[in-house]
């Protein structure tokens, strides 16, 4: 697994979406969890793939916002530069 890394701009993001939502702290971390799993999860912005955005799926049922994050990584670490949180579509909870 490889270290996640939190620009200052995706931690005050994720530090507000805390303060709107009752578990944005627990998509906040699965997506951590996902990167840090399999940083290829998300779809490339750039040609070899090392720059990504990863979209998760929130869910009104569970209070959960959609997360869209920026990141990029090599073979030791995920750097995440920004993340958006949204108002969810779904009304069931979404995946990583």
């Amino acid at each position: 697994m490889r270290t996640v890394i939190e620009s200052p701009e995706a931690q005050s993001a994720a530090d507000d979406a805390f303060e709107a939502w009752d578990r944005a702290e627990e998509a906040w971390d699965a997506v951590k969890w996902a990167l840090a799993r399999d940083p290829t999860v998300g779809e490339p912005l750039v040609e070899g793939g090392n720059i990504r955005a990863l979209t998760f799926e929130g869910a009104f049922a569970y209070d959960m916002p959609t997360i869209v994050v920026l990141y990029d990584y090599d073979i030791q670490r995920v750097v995440i530069r920004s993340a958006r949180f949204e108002v969810p579509k779904a009304s069931n909870i979404g995946r990583a």
